[in-house]
């Protein structure tokens, strides 16, 4: 469990600091729904870790993997830092550049995906109410997020060059038919 909480509390250090030093907070006005948003995610966060001091019924293939499962949300959150350099944040309504190589080659929201995987991964573990609704508030958030920033790309001059790369790629988990096709032609 240990080691569980070690990677869970990595997370949630790696998505403050992004919250706060990467995306451009001053992109927009976030107003209620990032406020909404921001309590929403506190709620999942302090949740998950009163459940993993207090839960003491989770089986070893349950911990080895939630733990493959945080690892990986680390993983993809952390090489989509690397990728994208900076971001403006979910309610900008500027168009930066397009990024589609490293994570973006497999989905268009990379960020979003790794969220998601840990606020799914804990509310399986512990099947909290609690959980689970804070998890439908943030996916549809994330949802309704990725939707808004993409038609803000698709008025823009990009437009057409977004339109290829959605063909291509998943919102937010990969389209492997796709990747595998693209990989196998000459």
């Amino acid at each position: 469990m240990i080691i569980l909480i070690l990677l869970y509390l990595s997370i949630v250090a790696s998505l403050i600091w992004g919250r706060f030093f990467f995306f451009k907070l001053d992109a927009g006005t976030p107003g209620l729904a990032a406020i909404t948003y921001d309590l929403a995610v506190a709620v999942q966060v302090v949740a998950t870790l009163y459940y993993m001091l207090t839960v003491t019924q989770i089986t070893l293939m349950v911990l080895v993997l939630a733990s493959l499962v945080y690892a990986s949300a680390l993983f993809l959150f952390w090489w989509s830092i690397r990728t994208a350099r900076s971001l403006d944040f979910a309610f900008s309504e500027s168009v930066g550049t397009i990024v589609t190589k490293g994570p973006f080659s497999l989905v268009r929201h990379p960020f979003y995906t790794s969220y998601c995987m840990v606020w799914i991964c804990s509310s399986f573990i512990f099947n909290s109410p609690v959980l689970w609704i804070t998890l439908v508030y943030l996916v549809t958030f994330y949802v309704l997020s990725a939707r808004k920033e993409e038609a803000v790309i698709l008025h823009s001059d990009q437009a057409e060059q977004y339109k290829n790369y959605q063909k291509q790629v998943g919102m937010f988990l990969p389209r492997i038919m796709k990747w595998k096709r693209s990989n196998t032609e000459p």
